[in-house]
């Protein structure tokens, strides 16, 4: 599809109403959506699609398989990640975000889409409803527009899915077993000071784990 075209679809797509929250960094999130759609050459007749976009859980890989996160998008859903692609690279290669395109429904009602667009703004604002968006977009273009909007709020919720995988150093898994290992030691000296047989134990991993020099004067302390 011609990029033009794309573009063109793109400025034709507004986000009505956005989901209070971000996405979720330790599960799946779950986002209800409403895509308002004008029917072409039909006057006051507008295309509704409803449904929920499951986003599961985010996993630090590299953006090997982009083409493939998109389930449920619709037939032209592959070309359309092709594009968007080259904007959101440096996003998809820190983390791996997939997403489902669950429970979706279409009609036509009889109504200009402004009209149904005001009247679905105002039943979620009486609800108080969070994680539910609203979404105008052309006819023929409803899954760039959802895509795009879910890729939107992926990268909304990445500082915070990277500093909550920072401070439980899922970014690094050489800092991980370091802190594993530690606290194994730990664990093993507050047994060897009241366990002699113990000591031996805890002589070993240090060998083990190449630490014996780093502990050293400690360890020979419990022998005094």
């Amino acid at each position: 599809m011609d990029a033009s075209l794309i573009q063109s679809f793109l400025r034709q797509t507004e986000i009505l109403r956005t989901p209070r929250s971000v996405l979720s960094t330790f599960g799946a999130t779950n986002i209800e959506y409403h895509l308002v759609s004008p029917v072409e050459d039909l006057k006051n007749k507008t295309r509704l699609r409803e449904g929920k976009v499951l986003s599961e859980k985010p996993k630090i890989l590299t953006a090997e398989s982009f083409f493939e996160r998109f389930e449920g998008f619709g037939d032209e859903a592959k070309e359309f990640a092709q594009w968007l692609t080259g904007s959101y690279r440096d996003l998809l290669r820190a983390l791996e975000y997939n997403f489902k395109n669950q429970g979706f429904a279409t009609r036509v009602i009889s109504e200009s889409p402004q009209s149904v667009a005001r009247r679905i703004l105002a039943e979620l604002d009486s609800e108080e409803a969070g994680n539910k968006a609203v979404i105008w977009c052309p006819d023929s273009a409803w899954s760039l527009a959802l895509m795009k909007f879910t890729l939107d709020q992926s990268a909304r919720s990445f500082p915070t899915h990277v500093r909550d995988l920072e401070r439980r150093g899922l970014f690094d898994p050489a800092a991980r077993q370091d802190d594993r290992r530690k606290r194994e030691i730990e664990s093993l000296f507050a047994a060897a000071a009241d366990d002699p047989s113990a000591r031996e134990r805890l002589g070993r991993v240090l060998r083990e784990y190449g630490l014996f020099a780093e502990y050293e004067d400690r360890f020979l302390g419990l022998f005094r």
